[in-house]
């Protein structure tokens, strides 16, 4: 117990560190903000979930104490406290059988229904940070965005004039209100489940695990969460704050069927030639152009339909075989 609670305190304290090195507005100082739910993932995936609670308290107190309240509120909502939940998440399990021995089987909570949590938290926190950012209504939204186009980096490469025009900007500044609220839910998902899978790999080679670490191919979302995704896909088409809320929900649920689809892609293409050359060039379609993602999401909602990962693989590989 004395060394759970030293282990807590301690990633708070560089957790917390992490989290106000984005005050230095340097490249190197935004690399570490994203760091910043690592030391809190590996508290609670190798000590316990009281670890990853007691961490993201000792943060979050430091963050008010040295920034101010506000800034610990973030903390809070962005980082300490998803991560305390995502850690108990991941350590909750059930006997795999009906009727539990003491050394039986454990069957570990599904990757899929905390990739679905995190999904779900990424699109409040998107439309909570825009709203809480820009203001409370559409108007506000547009006025702040407007005011910054004119205001920022576009003045310098415009200095006739000629291309910021009211109408210029108006189009623009719609644009970017229904992009933001999406993007920050994306940015903030990639965020957190990385720095997760990453703490997972460590903590498993540790040795200190708990439970063994899944493998992409066992990765499945409730098939409900498709009625979701297809209503927060049709909610973002309305105007004002409702369509803009339900943007940030639904470019987080499209990033969960593209985690989807690439589980469909490891899976698959076992054993076919030159298959680390076609993940490459996934990931980096992925990262450098939107349609890639929308493909691979689309494959990621037709799994349920398709069942692609328990068919042989072109290079006949049986379903789920070896490590991804």
């Amino acid at each position: 117990m004395r060394t759970q609670l030293i282990i807590g305190a301690g990633a708070g304290l560089i957790s917390a560190t992490l989290f106000a090195s984005a005050a230095t507005a340097t490249p190197v100082g935004i690399l570490l903000l994203y760091l910043t739910p690592l030391p809190l993932y590996l508290a609670g995936l190798g000590w316990g979930s009281a670890a990853a609670l007691l961490a993201a308290l000792v943060g979050t107190m430091l963050a008010g104490a040295t920034l101010g309240p506000g800034i610990a509120v973030t903390f809070a909502l962005a980082a300490g406290g998803p991560a305390a939940f995502f850690s108990h998440l991941a350590l909750l399990s059930r006997p795999a059988s009906a009727q539990p021995v003491a050394s039986g089987p454990l069957e570990w909570y599904p990757p899929g229904r905390l990739v679905t949590w995190a999904a779900l938290i990424a699109g409040a926190l998107g439309s909570l940070f825009f709203i809480v950012s820009l203001g409370s209504d559409p108007e506000s939204f547009r006025h702040s965005i407007s005011e910054i186009l004119k205001e920022g980096v576009l003045k310098e490469l415009d200095r006739d004039g000629t291309l910021l025009t009211e109408e210029n900007v108006a189009d623009l500044a719609n644009l970017i209100i229904r992009a933001l609220p999406a993007a920050f839910a994306v940015v903030w998902l990639s965020v957190m489940l990385f720095n997760l899978w990453i703490a997972g790999l460590i903590v498993n080679a540790s040795g200190r695990a708990p439970r063994p670490w899944p493998h992409l191919h066992g990765f499945d979302l409730p098939n409900a969460l498709v009625l979701l995704f297809a209503a927060a896909l049709a909610l973002s088409f309305l105007p004002g704050t409702p369509g803009i809320v339900a943007t940030g929900f639904a470019g987080a649920l499209l990033f969960a069927y593209v985690l989807q689809g690439l589980a469909v892609i490891h899976v698959y293409s076992q054993g076919m030639p030159l298959r680390g050359l076609l993940l490459a060039a996934v990931y980096l379609g992925i990262l450098l152009l939107g349609w890639v993602a929308v493909l691979v999401a689309i494959l990621g909602l037709a799994e349920p339909l398709l069942g692609l990962r328990q068919r042989p693989s072109p290079g006949g590989q049986p379903p789920n075989s070896g490590t991804i």
